[in-house]
């Protein structure tokens, strides 16, 4: 599928027909017009002349709407892009992360799938700080007659199955970290970043009060794992691939 590697510097979009979109480095949070999904990277904008801004993420922008995009985690699979949910549209869901798709998606109409545009272009794999994340699709296994994952998130404990995570290994043992906790944790990071930009010289106080939550999520591993001596290393390798 497209990764986008060279984006085109300037746009014209039919969302947004008035101006021409330029694309922009990261420059604070925003709310994409298109997936309605948050981000705090590379962007499509649009100063429309005020204080009113047009941003669409560069999955959105750049999307096909003839070409059938197809994924390694749902072969056999054709998704379509298509500006709007298929309905019902308060309870249509990402089959990758598994939270509501409110705007923009990706939609196969044989297998009812539905995939956000940036979901959907999702590195298979991440290299950071010497370890390797592959992206997976959260299998189920069957144990006693009834269905259950095969691994728990290393940072929710949850097992959410069908979901997207990505596995790597931590002290010897596979650890699978689900794509939306990884989003939670991203949400975080940029509220906790946009409340010390606003609030000047009081905003460490609100940035320390925020950051225990990241803490306890990740301190959600037992106890005799946070002991070990790559438990430091590990979470600051979640914090820069949940944040990038």
């Amino acid at each position: 599928m497209k990764q986008y590697e060279d984006p085109p510097a300037e746009i014209f979009h039919r969302a947004h027909p008035a101006h021409g979109l330029k694309l922009a480095a990261a420059g604070g949070t925003l709310v994409c017009d298109g997936c309605k999904e948050p981000g705090d990277g590379a962007r499509y904008a649009c100063g429309c002349g005020g204080s009113v801004s047009f941003d669409l993420h560069p999955p959105c922008a750049l999307a096909d709407e003839d070409e059938a995009l197809r994924h390694a985690l749902f072969p056999g699979c054709d998704f379509f892009f298509v500006p709007a949910s298929p309905p019902p549209v308060d309870r249509t869901t990402c089959d990758a992360c598994g939270e509501l798709a409110r705007g923009y998606v990706y939609h196969c109409f044989e297998a009812d799938l539905d995939l956000h545009p940036c979901c959907a272009c999702l590195p298979g794999r991440v290299l950071q700080d010497g370890s390797v994340f592959e992206l997976r699709r959260k299998a189920s296994i069957v144990t006693s007659g009834e269905a259950r994952s095969s691994r728990p998130c290393g940072l929710c404990g949850g097992r959410r199955r069908g979901f997207w995570a990505y596995r790597s290994c931590f002290d010897g043992e596979a650890v699978d970290l689900h794509v939306t906790c990884m989003k939670d944790l991203a949400r975080l990071s940029w509220e906790a970043a946009a409340c010390s930009k606003n609030w000047g010289g009081g905003g460490h106080r609100i940035v320390q009060a925020r950051l225990p939550n990241m803490d306890r999520t990740l301190q959600s591993f037992p106890r005799d794992k946070r002991k070990r001596s790559g438990f430091d290393r590990f979470t600051r390798i979640v914090r820069a691939i949940s944040t990038d």
